[in-house]
């Protein structure tokens, strides 16, 4: 059978998990309908989802139309749990982003907007809430057009008979070929549906389908024409790929990796490659719809499927020759310090949010020995709550968490040279580094420009792991580093000597050197946001964001009341909510997105606040440790460069 992965995506309340309920219910997948405010929808069967009303934790299920099977996948709409959502598009064919038909574009629909056009996934969209009082489909259309900048297009009509004219016109015009076929009074109804098909494919037209989800309209016409309008070539005689989409734990503790497919097939005792060039015996294969699962004898193209244990496999991981890792753009802007009960030992502590760390990397769990303490990395308030109930729920400990932090970042403003050297007795390895910045949302990224000849490779693959493996802490706050190009420029073993951890000395040695000599920047997260409130406040609210330091644009007229688009910082907004639920008496709207990070507006009182010492920080060494006479002896970082081996 085919195989195709179906993402949804929303805003939080547009009516997303309805919308899966009524695809499951309306292809046969689900004998009833459930709903999300009685408790009772298919994929959100976690206690938590079901008492909050929201969905946590992205969830598939299965479902067949004719010849092909779909995987359908429902992911969080809430902005706290953003990063959730954005692991699992990696995995998906095409994505379904559903926007409410009376709200219209709100906050986090940008942010999934942006993520799927990244990751060039071919976009339907579901205008949902038709039945409501205010619902404009019209308007709605006009927003997806100018406000995202898509190509979309009402196709309520495209599935059956000739397509409209209108409709082979826009296919016409982003296509020479398309244009001549036109040009030339072509009509063939088959030719034209088949470059529809591929035009969507490419992501050059976006379908629009209105309806309600609630009460089942408009829904067999979007499943119908989904049905038509995708489809997928996945290669079974191909050498295996497959990536890791997610990571769970059931109730037993059993660790499960939940994979797609890529290429090629699994069967049960094969042995499955794994990074590092290990293999894994497969003993089981598990298939997941909703909060079941069962077990089959193998896995094809295009499926997903769930292996137990693999300790040393995480959410992004490739498997496979040539098989490319995800690569994940969100990041948290919070920092909160974890508050365990009392009577709970440290390392139990550790244990329970490393297991949960597991399943969303982006916790970042951070043990600070001088402290004792440990911090984690959040997305807003709304995630600190949910971990709260998890860790009671799972672990039986009653976790406290401090009033998050901004979660500062660093990086450089301008190219700079790093070096380390590490040379106790019967060590050696050093490094040359140069650090430049990057592309703002970038990350730390590797380029290799060292001559083999005279370093072998394994130790350029060496350097490349010990740069990406951890969070360098900047020079400023000790903030992590980001948006870094690291580029190896030269380095030197001794055919004795040098043992692995030699090169990861040097080479966090070199990263912090030229962190010290360069020029830092101290970076802070942004959100972008709405807000719609009555025009009689507009004056008022127009002048908090500018005291707030936010950017915004003119605002629009929605219905008797307008809406404000910008940006600012996260310190600054946090708690503009309540300001704002004041203000307006609770009439007030405003949503937020993670967008990104820009060039603090306060450095210096940050950097007050912080007071961090870099030279003081023992467990980050910028200097390097050299050997005279049978002895290691320590070279400070401000002239340590003279004692370098490698002429530079």
């Amino acid at each position: 059978m085919e195989q195709t992965t179906v993402g949804v995506f929303a805003h939080v309340d547009a009516g997303k998990t309805t919308l899966c309920e009524q695809i499951l219910f309306r292809s046969g997948a689900l004998s009833s309908l459930g709903r999300v405010d009685h408790q009772s929808a298919f994929l959100d069967h976690d206690p938590l989802e079901r008492r909050r009303g929201i969905t946590i934790f992205a969830e598939q299920a299965e479902f067949t139309i004719g010849q092909r099977r779909y995987t359908l996948v429902d992911t969080p709409g809430h902005a706290d749990f953003s990063a959730e959502m954005e692991r699992c598009i990696a995995s998906m064919d095409y994505a379904v982003l559903v926007v409410s038909a009376v709200e219209g574009l709100q906050a986090h629909a940008y942010t999934v907007w942006g993520l799927l056009r990244d990751a060039k996934l071919p976009v339907f969209f579901f205008v949902n809430k038709m039945d409501r009082a205010g619902a404009d489909a019209g308007r709605v259309l006009g927003e997806i057009r100018q406000n995202l900048g898509a190509p979309a297009f009402f196709f309520d009509e495209a599935t059956q008979g000739a397509l409209p004219a209108a409709l082979i016109e826009e296919l016409a015009q982003g296509d020479e070929a398309l244009l001549d076929a036109y040009l030339s009074d072509r009509r063939d109804p088959d030719f034209w549906r088949e470059a529809l098909r591929a035009s969507i494919k490419k992501g050059q037209l976006c379908p629009v389908f209105s309806g309600s989800a609630l009460k089942g309209e408009g829904v067999d016409a979007f499943l119908r024409a989904l049905h038509a309008l995708s489809f997928t070539q996945y290669d079974q005689s191909a050498p295996l790929q497959a990536i890791v989409t997610r990571i769970r734990h059931d109730e037993q503790g059993a660790r499960l990796v939940y994979f797609k497919l890529l290429q090629g097939k699994l069967r049960l005792k094969d042995e499955l490659p794994l990074p590092g060039g290990e293999t894994h015996k497969v003993n089981e294969i598990r298939r997941y719809s909703g909060g079941g699962f069962a077990r089959i004898q193998e896995a094809l193209a295009g499926e997903h499927f769930v292996l137990c244990a693999l300790p040393e496999l995480r959410v992004g991981d490739a498997l496979g020759t040539d098989a490319k890792p995800a690569s994940f753009r969100l990041s948290p802007p919070l920092l909160a310090k974890a508050e365990p009960p009392g009577g709970c030992a440290p390392a139990q502590a550790l244990r329970a949010l490393r297991l949960l760390e597991e399943e969303d990397p982006l916790l970042g769990v951070l043990w600070l020995e001088e402290s004792q303490s440990i911090q984690i990395s959040v997305m807003g308030r709304i995630q600190l709550e949910v971990l709260r109930e998890l860790l009671l729920s799972r672990f039986s400990l009653s976790f406290g968490f401090g009033e998050p932090e901004i979660l500062y970042l660093e990086t450089l403003a301008a190219p700079a040279f790093g070096r380390g050297h590490y040379e106790p007795l019967r060590h050696y390895a050093e490094v040359h580094l140069r650090l430049s910045p990057g592309p703002r949302g970038s990350g730390v990224a590797f380029e290799d420009e060292a001559p083999l000849d005279a370093l072998p490779l394994q130790f350029h693959r060496l350097v490349e792991g010990h740069v990406l493996e951890r969070q360098h802490p900047g020079a400023l706050t000790g903030a992590p580093v980001t948006d870094l190009r690291v580029t190896l420029l030269a380095g030197r073993a001794h055919l004795k000597h040098t043992h692995g951890g030699d090169f990861r000395q040097a080479c966090y040695r070199a990263i912090r050197q030229g962190l010290f000599k360069g020029e830092s920047l101290l970076l802070e997260p942004y959100y972008a946001f709405s807000i719609r409130v009555p025009v009689a406040l507009l004056g008022r609210v127009s002048s908090d964001l500018r005291q707030l330091f936010c950017s915004f644009d003119p605002p629009v007229q929605r219905g008797e009341g307008v809406e404000l688009l910008g940006r600012g910082p996260v310190a600054t907004l946090l708690t503009y909510p309540e300001a704002l639920a004041a203000l307006s008496r609770g009439i007030g709207a405003l949503s937020f997105r993670f967008d990104g990070y820009e060039p603090c507006h306060n450095p210096d009182a940050i950097l007050q606040k912080r007071a961090y010492e870099k030279e003081a920080d023992r467990e980050n060494p910028a200097d390097s440790i050299f050997c005279a006479k049978g002895a290691g002896f320590l070279v400070g970082w401000r002239v340590s460069d003279a004692h370098m081996h490698i002429p530079f």
